[in-house]
């Protein structure tokens, strides 16, 4: 007979070891959970950079790409920038949605790093170029007619970089391919997605203008009043040059006393800190806008006239080269027929001569050379959704020149901006839209709030207005909320596959 203590001691033994037992196997089969959910958890935002140029245009590319990654961040440099990601780390297996990121003219690749990172780190690769000749040092093409075209050339460009490097595009998803915009001239995008520019827009964005021209013209002046009246400086048609051919790089800025794209403006979009200095009444109203859109001040509204009028100038020259092409190639075909025709009828006398003199056969004649080849469009199947956050140029588009952009789209408005007014602007392009893309008004928001905070070592002038737009803690819950919704809308649209 075994004992009390001893029966008690063994079956408290047997009870720990069953305790142990079945704690090492809860563990055993956690342990895969954790490894996975540790696994999913684990991606951060690799980073490297890519250059590259477009000859037939003269313009250069350089960009910086975001892409998921293993490896842990680490302070990347890039100038005056200074952000977290893993530099040349090896690309996550993937396929990865790709979004090509266009920035502000304002800005440059660096400008919205931390919303490509956050992107990354979510599953994107995420490609953004410097746009030559139209970012914040130089501003060439701000206010041209080449600024959107020339814009989307390089945004094809970016994309054609990105799928061909040897480890990003071999983690690309192709058939996943997004547009994400910002500011002003992030319209470009709509080029991309099948949309044209047309100057016929420009004259009814502002009906007061228009009605006051009408009632000065039908309302004649007193007699005493008539020699103090200005008198108009009306600039005809024939006294604008035309444009020989379409070239990306345009000619030199006009002198501060001209009306269009200038080193003073270029001012008023870096530092607006310093105009309260010796401006006239016409520029402080353009930086300070009341009610009234700051496009149709008379500063604003002279350059787009300019710019309309150099579109109209153009497009009335594309049209006579490409009649003038149809029929040179109309011509060459016909001349290939004659050429044909002769080409069959000696084929065939000497066959009869082969035939009855026993002379070899000849030759096949070889192939006639193609007809002319025609310009390629800007617009680019690739891209199946596309973002555009405080867009601008409106006014250069309408619901005709819209009818062939039928990729989802989403339109943000930034509730805060002074010269992209979402009414103007974001909620224009989807009323002209027709009900085919989304809105979303963000909050708190303007086009400097959108960019990255201004790095240390800048020397404070030149981006004081882009950093000091809003408050720090404003611009980090802004910039949560974009890449959330961007996040969204972009798995939405894409799909979801190989999303964290």
């Amino acid at each position: 007979m075994v004992p009390p203590f001893h029966a008690s001691h063994s079956s408290r033994l047997r009870r720990v070891v069953r305790r142990l037992f079945s704690c090492a196997l809860v563990l055993v089969l956690l342990a895969p959970c954790a490894e996975a959910r540790q696994s999913k958890q684990a991606i951060y935002a690799g980073y490297r950079t890519l250059s590259s140029s477009l000859p037939a245009q003269r313009l250069m590319l350089h960009m910086g790409v975001w892409y998921p990654t293993r490896r842990k961040a680490g302070t990347v440099k890039e100038g005056d920038w200074s952000f977290r990601a893993a530099r040349n780390a090896p690309v996550l297996q993937g396929p990865w949605p790709v979004i090509i990121l266009s920035h502000d003219v304002t800005g440059s690749a660096w400008t919205h790093h931390d919303i490509a990172g956050a992107l990354a780190a979510r599953g994107f690769i995420v490609a953004a170029p410097t746009h030559d000749h139209d970012n914040g040092e130089d501003m060439a093409l701000l206010f041209s007619d080449r600024e959107l075209p020339v814009r989307a050339l390089q945004l094809r460009a970016a994309l054609d970089l990105v799928l061909e490097h040897p480890q990003i595009g071999a983690q690309a998803d192709r058939s996943r391919i997004g547009f994400l915009g910002f500011g002003m001239p992030s319209s470009a995008g709509l080029l991309l997605a099948g949309g044209e520019m047309t100057p016929d827009a420009w004259p009814s964005f502002c009906p007061q203008r228009q009605t006051g021209q009408d009632t000065e013209s039908e309302d004649p002046l007193p007699e005493d009043s008539a020699a103090e009246a200005p008198v108009p400086q009306l600039r005809p048609e024939n006294d604008i040059p035309p444009i020989s051919a379409p070239q990306a790089v345009p000619r030199k800025p006009l002198a501060e006393n001209e009306t269009g794209a200038c080193p003073f403006m270029q001012n008023f979009l870096v530092t607006p800190a310093f105009a309260d200095e010796g401006l006239s009444p016409e520029v402080r109203a353009l930086l300070y806008p009341g009610a009234d859109s700051p496009w149709c001040s008379p500063f604003l509204s002279g350059t787009m006239d300019n710019l309309v009028s150099s579109m109209k100038h153009r497009s009335l020259e594309r049209k006579e080269k490409t009649a003038m092409m149809h029929t040179a190639v109309a011509s060459r075909e016909q001349l290939f027929r004659r050429l044909a025709d002769s080409v069959t009828r000696s084929h065939q006398r000497q066959l009869r001569l082969a035939k009855s003199d026993a002379l070899p056969t000849p030759p096949v004649a070889l192939p006639l050379l193609p007809p002319l080849s025609h310009l390629s469009p800007v617009a680019d199947s690739r891209f199946k959704a596309m973002a555009f956050v405080s867009p601008g140029f409106s006014m250069l588009f309408s619901r005709e020149s819209l009818e062939e952009v039928h990729i989802p789209s989403l339109f943000i408005g930034a509730e805060m901006e002074r010269w992209n007014r979402p009414e103007e602007q974001a909620e224009r392009f989807v009323d002209m839209l027709g009900g085919r893309s989304e809105y979303l008004l963000l909050h708190h928001a303007d086009a400097p709030a959108l960019q990255a905070p201004c790095p240390d070592s800048d020397p404070a002038l030149p981006l004081v207005s882009l950093c000091n737009s809003v408050e720090p803690e404003v611009r980090e819950a802004v910039h949560a909320r974009l890449v959330s919704v961007l996040q969204e809308f972009f798995n939405r649209i894409l799909g979801r596959e190989n999303t964290p």
